[in-house]
């Protein structure tokens, strides 16, 4: 055997693999020095909301666990889609993350034509926040329970109404798979946004609502209205005493909202995992917490993979309600 031919084998393989370290290095030196300049959340909604309020409470409790500032970037318009453009054209090196509400599921279901696949051009990280919805009605309005809303709408097929904060909306929805459920006739009449909807309650032209509980919840509390029930599959620790849809004869019903962090497809895993940690730790801070139960919001924090699931499994509810009820947003 030539022991020259061996080592030189042996050379070029060393030399081979150093070549890849060297050329791998770059990569995992930015990794490890990540954040080295500013994060940016773009939040896709005018500042005021509860989406601008969530990101800018963890932005300030995330700046110095990672030893950079966290920017919130407010790009609002169309419904999202030009705050999550920019994710989408820009770089996966988690330096940009989009902050959308559960439109980035059902707004898929409802445009034939929506320029995103949220799961394949993004990474899902968390969701920040939850902001259950609750089944409201004027104070002295006859029923007082979902049964009795039901049998006084059987009574008279198509007699009720009720109102949504917009066509295609997530309140809107809720509501019209509650009606499809419950099997009544019941006539939509959508808002621009979630004040005139409660107050054409409040005056009897329409009778009940699915209502997002960081509009309804001060309202509530201060009886200007009340809750028949809440939507999610649990009940909401803010209303402890006012039970859930499934709990008064419709199982399995759980509508949400929700308002998560994404990323560029592609963003590596250790970045994804440093940025994890640190939005966990915020939502974790008493701060944080107290700010979010004043707006009626449950604090999220769901790992990447759990998050992943969850949009998995709205796209699929969403879709499937918006075809059978033939919903569209005209």
């Amino acid at each position: 055997m030539n022991l020259n031919r061996m080592s030189r084998r042996g050379f070029h393989a060393v030399a081979g693999a150093g070549l890849a370290l060297a050329a791998l290095s770059p990569l995992a030196s930015a990794q490890s020095a990540f954040p080295s300049k500013p994060i940016r959340i773009v939040v896709p909604f005018a500042a005021g909301g509860p989406t601008d309020l969530m990101a800018r409470a963890i932005a300030k409790n995330m700046a110095p666990g990672l030893g950079q500032p966290v920017i919130v970037d407010n790009k609002p318009g169309g419904g999202g889609v030009i705050g999550m453009s920019e994710i989408a054209r820009g770089p996966a090196d988690g330096y940009t993350m989009v902050f959308p509400s559960i439109l980035a599921v059902t707004n898929p279901a409802l445009m034939p034509n929506y320029p995103f696949d949220t799961l394949r051009d993004f990474a899902p990280l968390t969701v920040v926040g939850f902001i259950p919805h609750a089944v409201v009605v004027k104070p002295d309005f006859p029923a007082r329970n979902l049964q009795e809303l039901v049998e006084m709408a059987k009574a008279k097929p198509g007699s009720l109404s009720y109102g949504s904060s917009g066509n295609g909306t997530s309140a809107h929805l809720g509501a019209a798979l509650f009606v499809q459920r419950a099997g009544i006739r019941a006539v939509h009449v959508p808002y621009r946004g979630a004040g005139p909807a409660v107050q054409d309650l409040l005056g009897g032209q329409i009778q009940f609502m699915f209502l997002d509980m960081s509009s309804a919840l001060a309202q509530i509390k201060a009886g200007k209205l009340r809750a028949l029930a809440v939507a999610p599959k649990s009940r909401f620790a803010g209303l402890p005493d006012v039970p859930t849809v499934a709990e008064q004869g419709y199982p399995g019903f759980d509508v949400h909202g929700w308002y998560g962090l994404l990323l560029k497809a592609g963003t590596p895993a250790p970045l994804m995992q440093r940025l994890y940690a640190e939005v966990k730790r915020s939502l974790d801070t008493q701060e944080v917490r107290e700010i979010f139960q004043a707006q009626g919001i449950e604090p999220g924090g769901m790992p990447p993979a759990d998050f992943t699931a969850l949009i998995r499994d709205d796209l699929a509810l969403w879709k499937r309600t918006v075809e059978q009820l033939n919903i569209t947003l005209q």
